[in-house]
Parts: structure tokens; sequence; C-alpha cells
């Protein structure tokens, strides 16, 4: 497992991308939709396995901005860490960004465990 994406929410999508752009030198990579009904902005930081997704501003549970842990196989990696203690909220359940379980730390920090997976199918 490793950290892959940061979750950055706000008011102003445009004023946000253009601090990451201007300011920091990053670049927009594309749009995804990580939680339901929302595309998010994707960035593209200087390190090539570390993603910033910038998210609309919303009432949904995820409001805190979790550290999204990518996992190559979401199932096992949830069973290995309720194994070891961790408390999830939910079982692993699909978004439309793959299949995630979201957990918290005791300070309350928020963290969604996802595997990416693509829904589009090729013929």
């Amino acid at each position: 497992m490793k950290i892959k994406y940061l979750s950055v929410f706000t008011d102003d999508i445009e004023k946000q991308i253009a601090f990451f752009i201007e300011n920091l030198g990053f670049e927009v990579l594309g749009k995804k939709s990580f939680l339901p009904g929302q595309e998010s902005v994707l960035i593209k930081t200087n390190n090539p396995d570390l993603f910033i997704v910038v998210h609309m501003d919303s009432d949904s549970e995820f409001r805190r901005g979790p550290v999204i842990i990518n996992s190559q196989d979401c199932l096992n990696d949830y069973h290995n860490l309720k194994m070891a203690g961790v408390i999830f909220h939910n079982e692993p359940h699909y978004l439309p960004i793959g299949l995630c379980a979201a957990f918290s730390d005791p300070s309350g920090n928020q963290y969604l465990l996802l595997e990416e997976r693509s829904y589009t199918t090729q013929v």
C-alpha cells in the first residue's frame, strides 16, 4: 500500500487550481470521479507517485479530505488491516473510481483505502 492521492476541498475550484499551477508549478492531469455525482480535478505534483485531488466543497462524508491510500487488493488489505485492529467505517464498496473502504486514525483523520478500477469496457 502507498499514499497516492491527497484530497483538497474548495468552494472556488478555478482559484484552487490556479494556486497549484501558478504558485507551486504543478499541472492539471485531468478529471476523475472519486465521489458519487462529483467530478474532481486531478493535479500532477513533482512526485510521480503522488497526486492532489481537488474536490468542490460539499456536505459529503469526505468533507475533511481523506488521505487516499492506493491498494492493489482492497479486500485483502481491508482484511489485514482489520486483523491489525483498524476499525473501518464501512465494508469495501464501489465508488466511481473503484473499490474502497474508509477508516479513521485515533485523532479523527480520515483515510480511504482504494483499489482503482476502470469500468470502461473495450471491445
